[in-house]
């Protein structure tokens, strides 16, 4: 049965619980999140005999499944986490650690009732195609990362701030999840920054946001793509200098750029909506969505041109001994003719 982030929290808070959970997503703010609800389920002076947490990596599944099959000692419920459950992907791992599933898909179909079982699963997708996994997703409370959305981040930044007697700007909210690329472990350690910034007013505003917040390599792409598409060419020859001079790998700069051009010629020609190409494109709908706004205002042929002019660069810069950045004043001197001719 799926659950959402709020909902498995109210059940948990308010004891609710069903014997299996599976979590599974990337963002370690939110993986942390869920963790210590559940073991806030036991008192800490219980935790020793009725909490116990089982690394795949380093332990066999089929001792994590014996410990779940205890009753509790001296409580209502014992907490069993098997961590890093790579057993329900498709990645081979390393090692002398041999897994059996079928002892956990014996222990789905019997689970102890006074045990909570929860399984962290780390990982962006998991094996469909295992009958341990589709069993999980059948059986087990599951939750998954992947549906997380822009508006539950949202509400999860301004509820923290509710609780510290803050205040957050609306265009500051906005600005914080872009500049963090809609990461909660990002955006969440970046508010705790923001809000000692801000100690003396407890006002979080846009400027602040602007001032602070550390800007990720797709930001600074997305910066740099902005004032290209806008013709600021002196500000993006600047800009991508800066990049290379704070350590930013040529190529890899260069392949982030072509990336987030290939996205917005995709999301321009695309009929279908944000959901429908986030799901055919196989990226989050927040980056869809940005796309889209940016898609909107260029031309086919501004944003083609651009693409064609980095793929250019990407084979000089590949087969000749010319600087990047000399290929870079290179790209924007051709691709400045090229839109205005």
């Amino acid at each position: 049965m799926a659950i959402s982030l709020n909902e498995l929290i109210k059940n948990v808070y308010a004891k609710q619980l069903d014997p299996i959970y599976l979590i599974q997503g990337t963002d370690q703010y939110l993986l942390d999140l869920v963790r210590q609800h559940f073991i806030d389920l036991i008192e800490p002076e219980d935790r020793t005999l009725n909490l116990a947490q089982f690394d795949m990596r380093e332990v066999p599944l089929s001792v994590a499944i014996d410990d779940a099959r205890s009753v509790p000692f001296f409580g209502d419920k014992r907490v069993v986490f098997i961590e890093q459950a790579m057993f329900l992907t498709g990645e081979t791992t390393k090692g002398k650690i041999e897994h059996h599933v079928e002892d956990l898909i014996t222990y789905i179909q019997h689970p102890e009732l006074q045990t909570v079982l929860v399984i962290m699963a780390p990982f962006e997708k998991l094996d469909g195609r295992k009958k341990v996994t589709k069993l999980l997703k059948e059986r087990a409370t599951y939750l998954s990362f992947g549906d997380f959305s822009e508006r539950d981040l949202q509400q999860m930044i301004q509820n923290d701030v509710a609780q510290a007697d803050y205040k957050i700007e609306p265009q500051a909210l906005q600005s914080l999840i872009r500049l963090t690329d809609m990461s909660v472990t990002n955006a969440m350690n970046e508010l705790q920054k923001l809000k000692l910034y801000t100690l003396q007013t407890k006002v979080i505003r846009d400027q602040d946001v602007n001032e602070l917040v550390i800007r990720t390599l797709s930001q600074n792409v997305f910066d740099l793509i902005d004032n290209l598409l806008h013709q600021n060419l002196r500000q993006a020859v600047e800009l991508y200098h800066d990049l290379l001079l704070s350590g930013e790998e040529p190529l890899r700069l260069l392949g982030a750029m072509l990336g987030q051009f290939r996205l917005l010629l995709q999301v321009k020609v695309s009929k279908k909506s944000e959901q429908g190409t986030a799901t055919a494109l196989k990226v989050h709908p927040y980056r869809v969505k940005l796309a889209k706004k940016t898609s909107r205002r260029y031309s086919y042929k501004a944003l083609a041109s651009a693409y064609l002019g980095l793929v250019q660069m990407e084979k000089e810069l590949k087969t000749t001994s010319k600087s990047p950045e000399m290929l870079f004043e290179l790209f924007i001197l051709r691709y400045q003719y090229e839109i205005n001719s």
